[in-house]
């Protein structure tokens, strides 16, 4: 080899300030792919989940007609005792309305019925983005996974805590539905990939959660970004990306 050829090779001190440049670069740029990333694919499947249950309520309708029709829909007034509700009367009235209304138009893979949420892999139940709880571990729904994946969640809220009833009160049921897009594999946040919807009498249909409310886009990002305590807020963000055409643009609310 001739000796006007010369050698070129990198320093070890090179190398590693090259290596170092590398792992800042990736530190700033990965968890911005991984956001877009999840962006995308939880409304997707947020859009493909809204799209499945609501085919199911449509063929319900054909065979128990109008939503204000149904048994312990939202707005009905049952009389049930606040010792039957605290002892089983919540888990029978889910259970037979799921199982009626729902169950049979759905495809799913597993039927986990009524259950706490930490026992279906949910220790910290459902929480806010800073962590806070909306409903915890402790907190029991009638669950089913859908075949594409997707945890289902059905819940009765009704109008206050029926602990405050004495005998015999009317409480006012209604009936929600919580999904996580992503099944139980993170990051279980209200917003993120857990999103709420709602049977509405008024418009006939299913729903996400407060799409009745006369919101608009400005005004469901600042309800759905509301962290405060006691807020039901982001269960208003379903509603915000049907609003955004089932996007998660990059103005809203998800850090």
């Amino acid at each position: 080899m001739s000796d006007n050829i010369r050698r070129v090779a990198f320093t070890l001190a090179e190398v590693l300030i090259t290596l170092g440049i590398i792992g800042i670069v990736a530190a700033l740029t990965i968890p911005t792919l991984i956001a877009k990333y999840q962006k995308k694919e939880f409304a997707s499947r947020l859009s493909q989940t809204f799209s499945i249950l609501s085919q199911a309520v449509k063929l319900a309708q054909v065979d128990y007609g109008d939503i204000q029709g149904w048994v312990y829909q939202a707005g009905y007034h049952s009389t049930i005792s606040t010792d039957e509700w605290l002892n089983g009367g919540q888990e029978n009235l889910i259970t037979s309305f799921v199982k009626k209304y729902f169950i049979p138009y759905l495809r799913i893979s597993k039927d986990l019925g009524y259950n706490r949420l930490m026992d279906v892999g949910y220790d910290k139940g459902f929480v806010r983005k800073d962590g806070t709880s909306i409903h915890s571990g402790g907190y029991s729904y009638y669950v089913v996974v859908l075949n594409n994946g997707v945890y289902v969640f059905f819940y009765y809220n009704h109008n206050s805590h029926s602990a405050a009833y004495p005998e015999g009160t009317t409480l006012i049921l209604d009936p929600m539905i919580t999904v996580d897009v992503n099944g139980k594999s993170g990051p279980n946040i209200i917003g993120r990939d857990i999103y709420a919807f709602e049977l509405s009498t008024a418009a006939n249909k299913f729903q996400p959660f407060g799409a009745n409310h006369a919101f608009d886009i400005s005004g469901l990002k600042t309800v759905c970004d509301d962290l405060g305590a006691g807020s039901l807020g982001p269960y208003y963000c379903a509603a915000l990306i049907q609003k955004l055409g089932w996007k998660i643009t990059d103005d809203y609310p998800w850090d």
